[in-house]
């Protein structure tokens, strides 16, 4: 059987599965908190008969985590606009290297097809 587990304060705190011939532990019940249309709660509380949902505000007060500190500025614009360059001239510097290996790899070949040949003619007289 599933049983949900509340903590000292009667939050939710897991779920557990005991076989059906077990007693229930005096912090579990086996209501599952959702509201009554199956969706779930806001850190739900055990009131002893049910579960109690926090309200969607209470919520994002009691558990809201700053999205940045106090101490780092947010991005200017120009800020924005000079990172997106640095990202274009790495792009492009990375594109510039593979042009010069491809190049270098092209002169290597070239120079082995040349030195072929040259053995080739020097064979065939």
């Amino acid at each position: 059987m599933l049983i949900y587990y509340f903590d000292d304060t009667k939050r939710f705190a897991y779920t557990d599965v005991i076989a059906d011939d077990e007693t229930i532990p005096t912090n579990a019940t086996t209501v599952a908190p959702v509201n009554a249309d199956g969706t779930g709660m806001y850190a739900p509380s055990w009131s002893g008969t049910e579960w109690v949902s926090m309200t969607k505000e209470e919520f994002d007060k009691e558990f809201a985590q700053q999205q940045r500190p106090d101490n780092v500025p947010a991005v200017t614009p120009v800020e924005k606009k000079e990172a997106q360059q640095m990202l274009t001239v790495a792009k492009l510097q990375a594109d510039v290297d593979a042009l010069k290996k491809s190049q270098e790899q092209g002169a290597a070949i070239l120079a082995t097809l040349m030195e072929q040949q040259a053995n080739n003619a020097k064979e065939a007289n």
